[in-house]
């Protein structure tokens, strides 16, 4: 049961046309709400098969690599709070920015973790060069026994 241009005919009408079809130039309604044509020498939307996109909804490598990179960068940036923040905080940055530049991914956790492990550790060196120097340019200070 189909209609002269081929499209198939609802069998549980009683032999009228398909009232939610256009009937001009073999085009469906259903096709021109959503902006698809049907070609003219295609005989009907059903014969032509499938035209998805291949691996639809499955990351492709570059998402991989770039998710990969993200992680990378989130773990270095909140392990650079705790330990070696001076060498961990920036290597986090590095993978972030890379991450979202080369492969558009959001890194922004790793991102700011890492400048917060940077800034850490900037204070550690600047209080064990500020204890040192202290120790060096302050020598009237001693073990606190004080003669009156």
């Amino acid at each position: 049961m189909s209609t002269p241009n081929g499209e198939p005919q609802n069998p549980y009408t009683s032999g009228q046309p398909n009232q939610g079809q256009n009937q001009q130039n073999g085009q469906s309604r259903q096709y021109q709400q959503f902006g698809y044509q049907q070609s003219p020498n295609q005989s009907s939307p059903y014969q032509q098969g499938y035209q998805g996109y291949p691996n639809q909804g499955y990351p492709n490598q570059n998402q991989i690599a770039g998710s990969e990179l993200a992680q990378t960068s989130m773990i270095l940036g909140i392990l650079s709070i705790f330990v070696l923040s001076i060498i961990l905080g920036p290597i986090a940055i590095v993978k972030a920015t890379r991450a979202e530049r080369e492969f558009n991914t959001a890194a922004t956790v790793g991102k700011v973790t890492g400048w917060i492990g940077t800034i850490i550790g900037l204070l550690w060196i600047a209080v064990i060069v500020g204890t040192i120097a202290l120790s060096l340019f302050a020598p009237g200070v001693s073990d606190g026994s004080y003669d009156f």
